[in-house]
């Protein structure tokens, strides 16, 4: 039997005093790297595995983009979500599953984003699953925790078990494994954090068929 996702347990209020300005202070930085990607690929529809409460959200233009999915295992974070982007309408469609076993039809995105996400999943298998749902031209923007730092301690025992349940993944492993589905790495970048922490971002393309 599979072991339970352990986000699922974790209230919101919890999450958002863990990586807000009071904690480890992420939220911020996770926001501004989803900006930067969107604001580079301009995509017409997007997905955001693992999107939590919807940080980064705010940087959507409905104008630009038409359908919005986000994915994420705590119903409580997706009702969040809505309220505060109540203004996407029914372009913001929110799904409660893992991320690895959300389905998508082929080919059905332009920009998959997954922030912090490979750490409590088989990279494998939701590589395969990106893969698939990755329209041609299409980009998939990785952030993975880098070893390293130590921030405040976690505010609750929930918090507690998701530390202890994170899986740290090697950027190296990930490269191979989206170039197994010939998606390649485009761009990468190290962004420092406080306390010694640090990400990496991973942009990973796949080109357009010749005609």
């Amino acid at each position: 039997m599979s072991t339970p996702n352990p986000w699922t347990v974790v209230p919101a209020a919890d999450y958002e005093r863990h990586m807000g300005p009071d904690g480890v202070n992420q939220l911020a930085p996770l926001a501004q790297i989803f900006q930067e990607v969107y604001l580079a690929t301009q995509p017409d529809r997007v997905l955001l595995l693992g999107c939590a409460t919807g940080n980064g959200l705010e940087h959507v233009d409905p104008s630009v983009t038409h359908r919005i999915v986000g994915v994420d295992v705590n119903l409580q974070y997706l009702g969040i979500a809505r309220q505060r982007f109540f203004h996407l309408g029914p372009k913001l469609e929110l799904f409660c599953s893992e991320a690895s076993a959300w389905r998508g039809a082929p080919g059905s995105f332009d920009l998959v984003h997954a922030a912090l996400v490979f750490e409590y999943l088989y990279p494998e298998v939701l590589v395969r699953k990106i893969a698939e749902w990755l329209a041609d031209g299409g980009t998939c923007s990785v952030v993975l925790q880098l070893p390293g730092g130590a921030g405040p301690e976690a505010p609750s025992k929930a918090m507690r078990i998701i530390e202890k349940a994170m899986k740290l993944v090697p950027p190296d492993e990930l490269v191979r494994l989206f170039e197994t589905y010939r998606i390649p790495l485009r761009r990468q970048r190290t962004v420092p954090l406080p306390f010694g922490k640090s990400f990496w971002v991973g942009i990973f393309g796949r080109e357009v068929p010749a005609k």
